[in-house]
């Protein structure tokens, strides 16, 4: 039936068909012949495959848009065995968010990233660190102290300049916790270089690497989610409330901390758990001693998409309408306006008058209109971030130096 299509349209409806297998929705078969049906004829000219086609990827389309229904979905994970390998540091190790650099666009904080461990034994189904990484391993940098405290990484952090530097680009910052030292690696260096800030991010609930005595600049974070997107697309990782009390134990001994409510997803029924969400966290956690609650949504670059697509597992974090924004694909901005409005909305005056709230990756005009504010350019953002983060940090008198003067 197909046989009229040109090689472009077969193409898109072999990936079409992919993306509704792995969704658990109707074949395309299936809807191709119900929609040939509507013209009680057989498919015998271009004309009429093309009518036909066109028809059944606007089918396709009216499931994208619609929230996403996880109510009969069975997930499942690709149960990758990984090798644990440990290797000398790359030439380069410290690098940048990956966010496009124009101002009009996307607004970003221009967090610098240290790549200790590359890969994840984590399985989100939205992870591009999948698409980044392969061969079945985990390599752990061994010798990360001697690399930290060498001069060529000293020529890379300027010492007079304030630093916030991020683990979690390339793998999760404790799934290990500290089994192969790379946490107290990170907390020698920041006892000696309180002008930086290094960033942990995690969806673990490991607790074991916590420490009575620690540098305050050393900021563990989690990512959180609603309960479904946890339970059904955030695999092998701890359960929501897990995070929430790991987070709650490291702040009960000294650590600021944060959260990252990201990637929120678009599903039915979104707007009563990411309320359940936000009442735990608040419920658990002293907003006094929080840092940062970044808020962001799905994102995806067209090679991470055909990743996804590829791997053998079933998820619907691609069944979304995939508007492209500077060279990206994501939700429309009218849908995040909904859903981040709604979910800064949902956090007691204390919090918002305590914490620093921000988009991740998101349209600059966003801000304003989601969390009452905005800024002129990703420079702007970046200096009141490190303001916030070390103002909030130098306040508690615990650093030795006065770095008042560097902020």
């Amino acid at each position: 039936m197909t046989e009229f299509l040109t090689f472009q349209q077969r193409k898109i409806l072999k990936e079409q068909a992919e993306n509704l297998l792995q969704w658990g929705e109707t074949r395309i078969e299936d809807i191709w012949l119900r929609e040939a049906e509507k013209y009680n004829k057989e498919i015998k000219c271009k004309r009429d495959a093309t009518l036909v086609y066109n028809n059944v990827l606007k089918r396709i389309n009216e499931i994208r848009m619609l929230p996403t229904d996880y109510q009969n979905f069975t997930s499942e994970n690709s149960n990758e065995y990984f090798k644990i390998e440990f290797i000398n540091a790359p030439e380069v190790i410290i690098g940048r968010c990956p966010c496009p650099s124009e101002d009009k666009v996307l607004r970003c904080c221009n967090l610098a990233t240290l790549d200790a461990v590359q890969q994840c034994v984590f399985d989100c189904a939205y992870c591009s660190i999948q698409s980044f990484y392969h061969e079945g391993k985990i390599r752990v940098i061994k010798n990360l102290k001697e690399v930290l405290f060498s001069d060529n990484f000293r020529k890379m952090i300027d010492e007079n300049e304030i630093w916030h530097i991020g683990t979690g680009q390339s793998s999760d910052s404790l799934m290990f916790g500290n089994d192969y030292d790379t946490i107290s690696a990170l907390e020698e260096y920041c006892y000696h270089n309180e002008n930086v800030i290094i960033e942990l991010k995690t969806k673990s609930s490991r607790t074991d690497w916590i420490k009575d005595e620690h540098p305050l600049n050393l900021i563990p974070t989690w990512s959180l989610n609603a309960k479904t997107i946890v339970d059904k697309e955030e695999h092998n990782t701890a359960s929501l409330i897990g995070r929430i009390k790991a987070a709650e134990k490291a702040i009960n001994e000294g650590y600021f901390s944060g959260f990252h409510i990201h990637p929120m997803v678009y599903f039915d029924g979104y707007k009563t758990e990411y309320r359940d969400l936000v009442y735990m966290l608040t419920d658990y956690i002293d907003p006094k001693k929080i840092l940062m609650v970044s808020i962001g949504t799905l994102t995806f670059t067209k090679n991470v998409l055909k990743k996804i697509r590829l791997r053998n597992f079933k998820t619907k974090i691609t069944c979304m309408p995939l508007s492209e924004i500077a060279g990206k694909y994501s939700y429309p901005n009218e849908t995040k306006k909904e859903m981040f409005s709604y979910l800064y909305s949902l956090f007691p005056q204390n919090w918002k008058d305590n914490v620093f709230f921000y988009l991740c990756m998101e349209d600059s005009s966003l801000w304003q209109p989601c969390l009452n504010k905005s800024y002129a350019s990703n420079s702007e953002f970046e200096e009141d971030m490190k303001k916030q983060y070390f103002g909030k940090i130098y306040a508690s008198k615990r650093l030795e130096n006065n770095i008042e003067t560097i902020i």
